[in-house]
């Protein structure tokens, strides 16, 4: 059972590390809203933006070094890399202030309540950018 969950895990490493710090990132976020949102006189979208920094912060270094093992030899590659993280997590912090932004504000739901919603559909367009655009898996001669 054992040798099977780590073969498991050697065949999908990437997706399985990705929910595992996808997962943190999420309770990051989350908890930064609820406790700002909540204890402060901060209003949603100012809670929803500091959330967000703690969550992208956290993710880039684990993303990065956990999940789709990216390393660099010159500044100017991380730099363009980490730009197109940040610009593909600021899209979707702009898709996340316009879900609650429409639950809160004009559909009257409980803040908590459309952030656990808003926060499953942005952990899904992340990991969906951070594949595909940011870390992009570069082929070597032998085609691995």
């Amino acid at each position: 059972m054992l040798d099977r969950a780590k073969n498991y895990y050697r065949r999908k490493r990437n997706m399985t590390n990705y929910v595992i710090f996808g997962v943190s990132a999420f309770i990051i976020s989350f908890l930064v809203f609820a406790l700002l949102e909540q204890l402060t006189s901060l209003d949603w979208a100012t809670a929803n933006i500091i959330a967000w920094i703690a969550a992208t912060i956290f993710g880039y270094y684990t993303n990065r070094s956990y999940v789709f093992h990216s390393h660099h030899e010159k500044f100017i590659a991380e730099a363009i890399e980490m730009a197109r993280f940040f610009l593909g997590r600021g899209f979707t912090l702009i898709a996340e202030q316009l879900i609650l932004w429409i639950g809160i504000r004009l559909l009257g739901i409980y803040a908590l309540v459309v952030k656990l919603l808003a926060q499953i559909i942005v952990t899904i367009l992340n990991y969906i950018i951070s594949k595909f655009l940011v870390f992009k898996q570069k082929e070597t001669k032998n085609g691995k």
